[in-house]
C-alpha cells in the first residue's frame, strides 16, 4: 500500500507529457497549413498579376478595351478596379477616361495607383485622339500638366517643359475661385486646353504604358 503515493506522481508525469507531445504537434501541423496556405494565395495572385495584369495588352485589340472586371479581380493593385473608367489602347499605351470626378492631385494619384500618370500630350495627332474621346462639350479632363512649380512655367508631369500647346485662351492665373490661383490644365472636347484651380473637381485622363 505505501507504493500507492509514489506511483501517482508518474503516471500524471506520464500523462502530462503525452498532452505536451500531442499540443506540440498539433501546432505545428497548424502552422504546415497556414504556411501552406499562404503559398496558395501567394500563387494565385502572382499567376492572376501575370496573366491580367502584366500581360492585358495582349488580350485586348487596338480598338476601345473595357475590362471585364469580377468581383475579386477588382480588388487586385495596379488595375482597372471599378467601373467608372473607359480604357483604350493606341500606340503601346493605355488611355483611361474616367468618368467621376477628382481634385488634380487626387487625379494623379489615381492614375499612378493604375501604374502610370496624368496623360502627357506630346504632338496634335495624340491631342485629337484624346478629344475624340472625351465625351460631351462640357466635359473638362485633367492632363499632367502645371505651372504649380513655378508661376508661368508650364511642366509636364515628367517634368519636361511644354513646348505645344491649344490654350483656349491665355492662361491668367485667375485667383476668383483659389488664391493660389490656376495651376492645372484641363483638355475639352475641341482640342482645347484652359487653366483652372487645381481644387476644382473634373474628370481626368490618365496614360499608362504597356508592358
Amino acid at each position: 500500500m505505501s507504493l500507492f503515493p509514489h506511483q501517482m506522481p508518474e503516471k500524471m508525469t506520464d500523462s502530462k507529457f503525452k498532452d505536451d507531445r500531442h499540443s506540440r504537434a498539433m501546432l505545428w501541423l497548424l502552422s504546415v497549413f497556414l504556411f501552406l496556405s499562404l503559398l496558395s494565395n501567394g500563387g494565385l495572385t502572382y499567376m492572376y498579376y501575370n496573366k491580367y495584369v502584366n500581360r492585358h495588352c495582349e488580350l485586348c485589340s487596338n480598338s476601345d478595351f473595357q475590362p471585364v472586371i469580377s468581383k475579386n479581380i477588382r480588388k487586385q493593385p495596379n488595375y482597372c478596379s471599378d467601373l467608372k473608367e473607359k480604357w483604350v489602347k493606341s500606340k503601346g499605351r493605355f488611355y483611361v477616361f474616367s468618368t467621376d470626378t477628382m481634385d488634380w492631385n487626387s487625379s494623379r494619384e489615381r492614375c499612378q495607383a493604375l501604374g502610370g500618370d496624368l496623360v502627357i500630350i506630346n504632338d496634335k495627332e495624340e491631342e485629337v485622339f484624346l478629344a475624340k474621346h472625351v465625351g460631351d462639350l462640357n466635359d473638362f479632363y485633367w492632363i499632367g500638366l502645371t505651372d504649380s512649380q513655378t508661376e508661368g512655367v508650364w511642366l509636364w508631369v515628367d517634368n519636361t517643359p511644354c513646348n505645344n500647346h491649344s490654350w483656349e485662351y491665355p492662361p491668367d492665373d485667375w485667383k476668383g475661385q483659389n488664391p493660389i490661383g490656376e495651376d492645372c490644365v484641363i483638355l475639352k472636347k475641341k482640342t482645347k486646353w484652359g487653366d483652372v484651380s487645381c481644387l476644382r473637381r473634373e474628370k481626368r485622363i490618365c496614360e499608362i504604358p504597356c508592358s
